[in-house]
This record gives structure tokens, C-alpha cells and sequence, in this order.
């Protein structure tokens, strides 16, 4: 046993860590696809100045039988890393887990990080579920939990047109909607940037108190440009002001390995415009756009905290139905 930083440039190995990454995911989640292995080769050898990361591999008879990928903001939220950890079920209760923990804990110090956060996919109904009982036991403490909801596509045109019309009430006249496949325009980045940038300060996130973000329209077209190279499409719906300033998006995200789910990334409504009912506008609009392009995909999947009223009656409104959880923990490094 051991763990080594992977050589994310040989394919054979890549493919062997793409392999115990997705067979982690999916025990337990029937409904779950994983990435393709090209997908998460892309992913995994592109390096985002603003946020790196590090792959981290443990190995059992030569083989790779878990994964961490930990990741270590650079220009915000400079004190935290946060990692992703997954071991094959074939190779587990062999302390390969327990091996990568501490592997996360020595690098995040190393970068001299005050606190190291992860999270991971539980049912709803095991408050005491072993995942929970490992991390615990190695000094994490539960900070927040998201709700995992999914939503089953088609939604009805009828009641996509009698949320759309009930939003238009609050917001037609002093907004304008515009959806975008793979990125918006250049015109619209510095403000669409400004409004994700917030996201992270304004939802609900336990105990810990994060600083905007720090995405620039350069960053930003260069992880539409690695998405495009995924194969992955994006589908963002945004709500522009008379000034012509983005003050509301939503984005949807198809992987290519994943032939029948979208993920809801983030929503967010600036909050001087904030009571028109902006974020159930934008995304009916960009469910409707999702619906006409792709009428393949059959699940929307998403995640809030459960505190977050707000989001979670839109989506309840939407249909969204609860699926699992997503507890997240945090270790303090010193």
C-alpha cells in the first residue's frame, strides 16, 4: 500500500483512477452515470492557475484502488483547500482511505491552509451512515448539509407556462432574458462574472464564512473552452437590467459520458433585484431551452442547503424531489 501524486499524463494509469473514481460514485446510487474517462483525462490535466489541483492515487497489488483529487484556491479563500475522496468498493476496509486522508491533511498544511473541507453522497434515511463515521472519526466536524433533489424530465409545457407567466408578473418590463449555449458573450462576462462571484458568500454555508470569488472573463472563457474539449454543453439563462448589466443567470451542464442527466449548476440573483421572482424566470427559461435541444436527457440533478428557502421552494415548485444528501465536513489545521 502507499499513495503517490498520479501522472495525469500517462494514459494508462489515468484510466485505472478513472475507473476506481467511478466505480466509488455509483455504489449504492443506481440512478448515478459516471463521467467518461475522457471527460475526467481533461479535466484532470488542465491547470487552473486560479485554483489547482492535485491527484492522488493509492495503490493495492499494483493496482489503483483509490482516488483524491484535493484542490487549493490561489487568488480567494486563501486559508481553505477542500478535497474529493473515493476508494473502489472492491478495495475497501484496507485503510487505503484512511492513507489518502492523511495525505490531504500533510498537502493542505503544506499550503498552509487553516482548514481542509469534504463532502460526499449519503442516503437520506442513514444518519449514521458509515461515511459519516469515517471522517468523524479522523477529527472532521459536520459544518453544513446539502439536499440532493432531482428533477424528471420532460416537465409539462403547461407547467412550465404557468410559472413563467406567475414570475412574469413581478419582473416583465424591467428585465430582459437571454439564453446562451457554451458561454455568453464578451459583452456580458465582466457582469456575469461579478454576479457568480457572490454566489458563494450569499448561500447558506454553515459555519463558514467565504469571500467572493474570483472569476474574471478570462477564467471564464477558458473553462468554456475546456468544457467544449469535454464535449460538455452549457446552457446559461440570464436576466439583464436596463443598464445592460447580467443581475441574474443559471446555468445547466450536459456531460458527454452522462448521455441522460444535467446538472443544475449555480443560480444566483443579485440582491439589489432580488422579490421579482428572477430566479424562477430564468430557470423555466433555460428548462425550456434544455427541453426543445435535448429531449434525450431524462433527470436534472441539483443540490441546496437545506436551509436555503428561497432556492428550494423554486425547485419544489419546478418539481424537484429529494434524493440524498450531501454532508459537508471540516478539519481544523491548526
Amino acid at each position: 500500500m502507499g499513495t503517490l501524486q498520479l501522472d495525469v499524463t500517462d494514459d494508462a494509469r489515468t484510466r485505472q483512477a478513472h475507473q476506481a473514481l467511478a466505480a466509488s460514485r455509483v455504489f449504492g446510487r443506481p440512478w448515478y452515470e459516471p463521467p467518461s474517462f475522457e471527460e475526467t483525462a481533461i479535466d484532470w490535466r488542465y491547470e487552473d492557475k486560479a485554483e489547482p489541483k492535485e491527484i492522488w492515487v493509492a495503490e493495492d497489488g499494483g493496482q489503483i484502488a483509490g482516488v483524491a483529487t484535493l484542490y487549493l484556491p490561489m487568488e480567494d479563500n486563501t486559508w481553505l483547500a477542500w478535497f474529493d475522496l473515493h476508494v473502489h468498493p472492491d478495495h475497501r476496509r484496507r485503510g487505503h482511505g484512511s492513507e489518502l486522508m492523511e495525505r490531504m491533511a500533510e498537502r493542505a498544511a503544506k499550503a498552509r491552509r487553516t482548514s481542509l473541507i469534504t463532502e460526499f453522497k449519503v442516503p437520506v434515511d442513514a444518519p449514521g451512515h458509515e461515511y459519516r463515521r469515517f471522517v468523524e472519526r479522523r477529527g472532521y466536524a459536520l459544518n453544513n448539509t446539502e439536499v440532493i433533489r432531482h428533477l424528471e424530465l420532460p416537465v409539462a409545457d403547461a407547467h412550465l407556462d404557468r410559472l413563467d407567466a406567475e414570475s412574469r408578473l413581478r419582473w416583465s418590463g424591467d428585465y430582459r432574458l437571454e439564453t446562451h449555449v457554451n458561454g455568453v458573450p464578451a459583452p456580458l462576462q465582466q457582469s456575469l462574472c461579478d454576479v457568480m462571484n457572490q454566489l458563494i458568500v450569499d448561500a447558506p454555508t454553515g459555519d463558514i464564512e467565504f469571500e467572493p470569488e474570483s472569476m474574471t472573463p478570462e477564467r471564464y472563457a477558458e473553462q468554456i473552452d475546456v468544457e467544449r474539449r469535454m464535449s460538455r454543453e452549457r446552457i446559461t439563462t440570464v436576466a439583464i437590467d436596463d443598464t445592460g448589466d447580467v443581475v441574474a443567470y443559471t446555468d445547466l451542464v450536459m456531460p458527454s459520458g452522462m448521455p441522460t442527466t444535467v446538472f443544475q449548476w449555480g443560480t444566483y440573483v443579485h440582491r439589489e433585484h432580488r422579490g421579482k421572482r428572477l430566479g424562477m424566470a430564468v430557470k423555466v427559461e433555460n428548462l425550456r431551452h434544455l427541453q426543445a435541444t435535448h429531449p434525450e436527457r431524462r433527470r436534472v440533478a441539483t443540490g441546496n442547503d437545506g436551509t436555503n428557502s428561497w432556492m428550494v421552494s423554486i425547485n419544489e415548485a419546478l418539481g424537484f424531489r429529494v434524493v440524498e444528501l450531501c454532508p459537508a465536513y471540516q478539519r481544523k489545521l491548526s
